[in-house]
């Protein structure tokens, strides 16, 4: 049910390219792919995938086609290999409730190409001169030039590997928005999955604004969460509860709401995302305009 897909045919050593991962399984569950760490890139892989190192991930809207869900990302990687490089494993975790299960994608083998080569390339040193007391002199020269090239490859792959600069992430509010605004568009008989996707998108904003876990947490650990932080008012809480009540009969039960559920859905995760965001901000212009304490 998991698959890798590396966007290229070819890769030059050090070169970014995207690899996406996606994996079908039942509405009732959710998807948690490998998540790119913070640090240092140039410490050491901070997630690598066979001979691929991964810099940053990006999580894609689901589908969902009768009783298969579609989750997939995409990963920004580099690989460092020569001649062939093997991308993958990765592995995803599909949770219900309580319940885990992993599962692994299958290997890619890549064919890496070399970029030293051409009309700059060292010539290689040709065959010796037939004179006995030149063959130590000649087979010195060829060392030296061994030594020289390696040196030169190396210089090369280690500045090939210092990542560029980092694409600006999309903030969390703009991105629910987008994702909510794109669902408005849908034909009425995608009420179902209209409804899902308003789940997800409402779930992404709240794990990465409010800092929990909530594309792993049940509905009910959810709202215990949301009801313990005072950045989240009881109208915020009240309409996020709705919008996942309705996703947990959808996804667990079968149930096909009517159009206007799944807009009203749609309009109540918006209306949470809203009141969240709005608190949030209050929160941090107060903070900013506090007076700081006098440092003795």
């Amino acid at each position: 049910p998991a698959r890798l897909t590396l966007l290229a045919d070819t890769v030059a050593v050090g070169q970014r390219v995207r690899l996406a991962v996606a994996v079908d399984h039942a509405p009732g569950r959710s998807a948690v792919f490998p998540a790119v760490p913070p640090g240092d890139a140039e410490a050491g892989p901070l997630l690598a995938f066979g001979d691929a190192e991964a810099f940053a991930v990006r999580r894609l809207p689901p589908r969902v086609r009768g009783a298969v869900r579609t989750d997939s990302a995409v990963y920004d990687v580099a690989v460092f290999a020569v001649d062939t490089a093997r991308v993958g494993p990765v592995t995803v975790r599909l949770v219900a409730g309580r319940d885990t299960v992993a599962v692994r994608t299958g290997v890619v083998l890549v064919p890496v190409r070399s970029e030293l080569a051409g009309e700059d390339e060292p010539a290689p040193v040709g065959p010796a001169d037939p004179l006995p007391g030149l063959l130590p002199v000649w087979l010195a020269l060829a060392t030296a030039l061994a030594l020289v090239f390696g040196t030169a490859v190396w210089a090369y792959v280690r500045w090939r590997r210092r990542p560029g600069p980092a694409a600006p992430r999309t903030e969390p509010y703009p991105e629910a928005l987008a994702t909510l605004d794109a669902l408005a568009g849908q034909a009425p008989e995608r009420a179902a999955e209209r409804t899902l996707s308003a789940r997800e998108a409402l779930r992404v904003y709240l794990g990465r604004r409010l800092g929990v876990p909530a594309l792993e947490s049940t509905t009910d650990e959810l709202d215990a969460a949301l009801a313990g932080d005072p950045r989240v008012t009881h109208e915020a809480r009240t309409a996020a509860h709705r919008v996942l009540a309705l996703a947990d009969l959808v996804a667990f039960a079968g149930h096909v709401p009517p159009p206007a559920a799944a807009d009203e859905a749609v309009a109540d995760a918006r209306d949470a995302l809203a009141r969240v965001e709005r608190q949030i901000v209050e929160a941090e212009t107060r903070a900013a305009a506090s007076p700081q304490p006098a440092r003795p």
